[in-house]
């Protein structure tokens, strides 16, 4: 061991700033120039990918909806489902219940299947 060191003290760590070149400064400012220049659209089109979004997750929570209360309609329990559709309990019951389940079209198939069901989608033009 070095004479000296203290072996209790953690290492720590110091941000080292320094000066950009010339070069950098002209690439930083050209970037932010066309961030700028974009902006307006980038902020449209992201507002246009949440409705979207928005859209498409209420469609998810009807057909959710609609498989539990076919499901309940049938008679049958999550066991019932879990062992016809190869889908555990438990993710069919955070299906059910959670408000941001983000399934996949392969999984609604799958729950949609022991209840004598299937899963069809459609195009509809945006509003």
């Amino acid at each position: 061991m070095k004479r000296g060191m203290n072996v209790n003290k953690k290492p720590t760590s110091e941000r080292v700033y320094r000066d950009l070149t010339a070069d950098e400064r002209t690439r930083l400012e050209v970037a932010r120039a066309e961030t700028e220049a974009k902006k307006d659209r980038l902020v449209a089109e992201g507002k246009l990918r949440k409705k979207a979004w928005a859209a498409t997750r209420r469609e998810v929570q009807r057909t959710v909806a609609a498989l539990k209360a076919e499901r309940e309609r049938a008679g049958l329990s999550l066991a019932d489902v879990e062992s016809r559709s190869g889908l555990k309990r438990s993710a069919l019951s955070r299906l059910e219940n959670d408000p941001d389940a983000n399934p996949t079209l392969l999984t609604l198939q799958r729950y949609a299947a022991p209840l004598k069901m299937t899963l069809a989608t459609t195009l509809e033009p945006s509003r």
